[in-house]
């Protein structure tokens, strides 16, 4: 799979890359002050969620995470809005020290992309990559199927509301989750955006 994604990136495939910040993102500023801190943006792909938190919360040091060495390439190229930076790495072996040292971690077609039966493993990473009371905000995609995608052939992979109360519900205390109004073509009505604080 970490070959996949690098051959895509090298190939210059990815669907996924809509050349800007996810939308819901920015309704998300929009509607809460942004993090402060140590930010850290598994899945990161070319960065443009990277800079969008960059510039958002001037001072934070916000970390673009990539399994693929030519996104995050890519992705150092761009020009810096803040104090951004991009590491080629897998969320589930990363260093022990970072172990605690994130206050916020937001997700985005990460939790998706994976085999589902990481999930659980990935659960794991946010919470022991947080600090208790850490922020981790996210839109999922609930259902991502349509006449290319089908369920058990992701990614993506969707998720249901009910299992993502009973993945997160032990380690995070939910604040905020709505709809959300904007989002990429093709994508309306079909994702949920969700503010978690870790216990």
């Amino acid at each position: 799979m970490h070959s996949d994604w690098e051959q895509h990136y090298r190939e210059g495939h990815m669907p996924w890359d809509k050349g800007q910040a996810a939308p819901p993102l920015l309704e998300y500023l929009e509607r809460h002050e942004p993090p402060v801190g140590r930010i850290l943006v598994p899945g990161c792909g070319l960065g443009h969620d990277v800079r969008a938190l960059a510039q958002a919360s001037p001072g934070s040091e916000v970390i673009g995470l990539d399994i693929s060495p030519t996104a995050v390439s890519k992705a150092k190229e761009m020009a810096a809005v803040g104090r951004e930076t991009y590491v080629e790495g897998d969320l589930f072996a990363l260093p022990e020290e970072w172990s605690g040292s994130f206050d916020a971690f937001w997700e985005h077609t990460c939790f998706c992309a994976i085999d589902p039966g990481m999930r659980d493993a990935y659960v794991a990473a946010v919470t022991g990559l947080l600090r208790p009371g850490g922020i981790f905000f996210a839109v999922f995609y609930l259902d991502p199927y349509d006449d290319e995608h089908q369920a058990g052939d992701g990614p993506p992979h969707g998720v249901t509301a009910e299992e993502l109360d009973a993945r997160f519900g032990r380690d995070f205390v939910i604040e905020d989750r709505w709809t959300p109004t904007r989002s990429y073509a093709g994508r309306e009505g079909c994702e949920e955006v969700r503010r978690y604080r870790r216990k």
